[in-house]
Formats: C-alpha cells, sequence, structure tokens
C-alpha cells in the first residue's frame, strides 16, 4: 500500500496526522465544519491506495458502517472494501450538513456518482465523528439509496396536535435505559403514539427514511401519527440491538424484521442517535437503510 499523500494544512488541523499534536479543545461549529467537509472531500477523490489509508487513519477502532444495502461492516471490513473498489471519477458530496453535538458531530448529506448510461445515482449518507483531542475519528457511517423523485433538501412538516404524554422514563444504569427507550421507541410507531414522540424527540430531531428522504421534527411526527402498523403490518419486532457511547452521545444499531398483513416479510436496518441533555436521553437523529425489501 502506497504512503497516504501529502495533506493540505487543513487535514493537520482536523488531526488526521494522529499522535503527532498536543490536545485541543473540541473546535468550534465553523471550524468542524470546514475540517469535516474538507475530510468527506479528500476522501471521496482519493485514489485507490490513498483512500484506504485515509480510511485507517480516520476510522476509530469501534468503527461500524451501515451500508446501502443494509450490510454491516466493521472497521477492518470497510478498510478492505476501500481498498478493492476502483476509483470513483466525477464522484462528489452535496448537501452537507454538520451538528456538533460537544465531542461530536453528525454529518449528513448526499453522495452523487455519476453514471453512464442512468441518471447519477445518489446516497443519503449519515457519519458520525468524535474528537478525540487530536484528531476526528469517524465511529459510524450509514447509507440510504435516494429513490427517483426524491427531495435533495430537508422536508419541513407542520407539528401535528399532540397531547401531552403522561408515561415515565426509564431510570438505572444508561445502557439499560438506551436499550429501554429503543424499546418503547419501536412501540410508539406499533401504537402510532406521537405523544411518546413528541416527548422524546429533541427539537433539532432529523430522520432519514428508508427511501432517502430527509426530514425533519415537524414532518416526522406527521408521520409517526400515521396508524401505519395497525394498518399494513402483522409484526414489527425489534432485534439485533447493540448500544455504543461516545461522551453524552449514543449510537443504537438495529434491525426491524417485520412481516406485512399479506405475509410479505422485509427487514430495516437503523441507526438512532441520542444526546443526553439535563439529566434526559432525547433522540437527536435516526436513519433508516432497507436491508432485504419485502417481495414483490
Amino acid at each position: 500500500m502506497s504512503a497516504l499523500p501529502a495533506l493540505p494544512a487543513l487535514f493537520v488541523t482536523a488531526g488526521l496526522i494522529h499522535g503527532a499534536a498536543a490536545a485541543a479543545p473540541v473546535p468550534p461549529l465553523h471550524v468542524a465544519e470546514a475540517q469535516l467537509r474538507a475530510i468527506n472531500h479528500r476522501f471521496v477523490h482519493a485514489g485507490l491506495d490513498a483512500g484506504a489509508a485515509l480510511i485507517e487513519a480516520l476510522t476509530h477502532d469501534d468503527f461500524v458502517q451501515t451500508r446501502a444495502d443494509g450490510s454491516w461492516l466493521s472497521r477492518a471490513d470497510f478498510v478492505a472494501q476501500v481498498r478493492r473498489q476502483a476509483e470513483r471519477a466525477g464522484a462528489r458530496v452535496d448537501h452537507q450538513h454538520v451538528r456538533l453535538y460537544g465531542p461530536v458531530a453528525l454529518v449528513h448529506g448526499v453522495f452523487v456518482m455519476p453514471a453512464l448510461d442512468t441518471a447519477p445515482v445518489r446516497q443519503r449518507f449519515t457519519d458520525v465523528y468524535e474528537w478525540s483531542g487530536t484528531a476526528w475519528r469517524l465511529v459510524s457511517a450509514q447509507d440510504t439509496p435516494m429513490k427517483d423523485g426524491t427531495a435533495l433538501g430537508l422536508v419541513s412538516g407542520t407539528t401535528p396536535a399532540v397531547s401531552r404524554w403522561q408515561g415515565q422514563d426509564p431510570t438505572g444504569a444508561d445502557g439499560d435505559v438506551l436499550r429501554t427507550l429503543n424499546d418503547h421507541y419501536v412501540r410508539a410507531f406499533r401504537e402510532a403514539d406521537v405523544a411518546w414522540y413528541d416527548a422524546h424527540l429533541a427539537q433539532d430531531y432529523q430522520v432519514i427514511s428508508g427511501d432517502g428522504s430527509w426530514h425533519d421534527r415537524a414532518s416526522a411526527l406527521q408521520r409517526f401519527a400515521l396508524p401505519v402498523f395497525a394498518n399494513s403490518m402483522r409484526s414489527f419486532p425489534v432485534g439485533r440491538v447493540r448500544v455504543r457511547r461516545f461522551g453524552n452521545v449514543a449510537l443504537i444499531h438495529a434491525e426491524n424484521d417485520y412481516e406485512l398483513q399479506d405475509g410479505r416479510r422485509g427487514v430495516s436496518r437503523y441507526t438512532d442517535i441520542w444526546h443526553r441533555r439535563d439529566g434526559r436521553w432525547l433522540c437527536i437523529a435516526a436513519h433508516i437503510t432497507v436491508h432485504r425489501p419485502p417481495a414483490q
């Protein structure tokens, strides 16, 4: 493998050369935005060997990727995939949006890959980075193909009328609390319990749906209020749950192996991202990718 080419000053500032600098505080938002945009640009336009070297330098040891087909990859598998793939001539990243939560940054955007005989391939992504004191380390990446006609921008909605949620939050160790909240999130979907979502989705919550559309909190609440489970599903279980925590941000990876009322089955995999603020865990983002669609 060839060495990583010389990096511009921004990449040194962004901390891609690990261990060379003294620990520094989290960059302010405008600096973090510039650093993370540059990192994405550098990776998209890197050559074959350089891309793999960049990913080795960039990814956290506990990195997880949810690919566009819903499969999960470890760091080692992801680096090997990058090493095998052809150079992506003409690829670009559009509509990047950076959100900063202390030492953790969320980057939403659209990856565009030109195609020879068809429209460009577009994938919506969510990347999660942690600031180590000297570097941004990529801890999670998830991609979802965008269906034809899907809007590039954030879909805004109108918050529906919602009664006050009357329940109680779980207590105990954070890992147990997060697993219980994940169960409650799925149960609220089954019951179209929009009051639960109103109480547990942060005001800056955003969700990327299985069709690649990107929704704000109000639009999500409108969708959660619909009786989708009652009207079209027999079962919607949650399984293969994994919780990872980075300071006051937690990532929950899991899957729904569901059955429709006509007996067809499908599997979706998701990452929900939670932020602990004022003693409570609130969901700040969700990203859904179809792993196995129901048979047509």
